[in-house]
């Protein structure tokens, strides 16, 4: 396992319930390492499109890849992502920085760079 940060790129990702289009068309790049925010109103598809790409959901339309890796059709966890509930999932007696740290620990970073890490992103 690698602890290096990996590109995500979505190539033409949507998303659909029905007649709803959750996601619209999106093409994406992150650069590893990158820090990225999703700002928009209730119900615009922001939660949707964390949920494609930690693999919770799959989507209607469109590749996501990985660190160069096409995971677009595997599980969950089989992507080595995790990802932080909007609200309710933090953990009370945690502080901020140590409620970041947690995922980055359960990912198989070291704690003192888990630490450094969530600090960064801070």
């Amino acid at each position: 396992m690698t602890n290096k940060a990996a590109e995500v790129r979505l190539e033409g990702i949507a998303k659909r319930y029905g007649k709803v289009e959750a996601v619209k068309l999106l093409d994406l790049v992150i650069e590893g390492g990158t820090l990225v925010t999703l700002l928009g109103p209730s119900g615009c598809g922001k939660t949707t499109l964390l949920r494609m790409i930690a693999g919770l959901e799959q989507p209607s339309a469109g590749r996501l890849f990985i660190g160069g890796r096409d995971v677009t059709l595997l599980s969950a966890g089989e992507r080595n992502v995790s990802m932080v509930f909007q609200s309710y999932a933090l953990f009370p007696h945690m502080n901020v920085l140590e409620n970041v740290s947690y995922g980055l620990i359960s990912s198989g970073f070291g704690k003192k760079d888990a630490a450094a890490r969530a600090e960064a992103a801070l």
